[in-house]
């Protein structure tokens, strides 16, 4: 149960981020914007990782894999570890990126604007 709560909260939280910070840059047609990259892997309970890029600057690329973690009772349970990785060009030519991980303890993300620091062309997560 733990676990399908983390995995809710942390989809929760990454699409309200996305949809808030992420907004394509209006400089480019939405319509013009393709897709540059794209990779995806499924792994069932043994995780997933994908990663896309697009034309107008946006990168995503994100890695989950479970790990056991004792819950209220001392007991062993699987848990979603996600890290991950996004960044976007706003109209000012500003990159912003955001670097998270989310867990069982909550979402944690490590925001900035710049050229480095955040996920690069042809990068896959987790970004160091």
């Amino acid at each position: 149960m733990k676990q399908s709560v983390v995995f809710a909260s942390v989809c929760c939280v990454l699409l309200a981020g996305r949809a808030v910070l992420s907004a394509p840059a209006p400089q480019q047609n939405p319509s013009d914007v393709t897709l540059v990259r794209y990779n995806s892997e499924n792994n069932g309970l043994d995780g997933y990782k994908f990663t896309y890029e697009l034309s107008d600057g946006q990168i995503r690329s994100e890695v989950g894999t479970y790990r056991m973690v004792k819950d209220a009772e001392g007991k062993e349970v699987p848990t979603l570890f996600v890290q991950g990785a996004y960044s976007f060009v706003t109209p000012d030519g500003q990159t912003h990126w955001v670097n998270y991980t989310a867990d069982e303890n909550g979402y944690h993300p490590k925001v900035g604007t710049g050229p480095t620091g955040g996920i690069q062309p042809g990068q896959d997560a987790p970004v160091a």
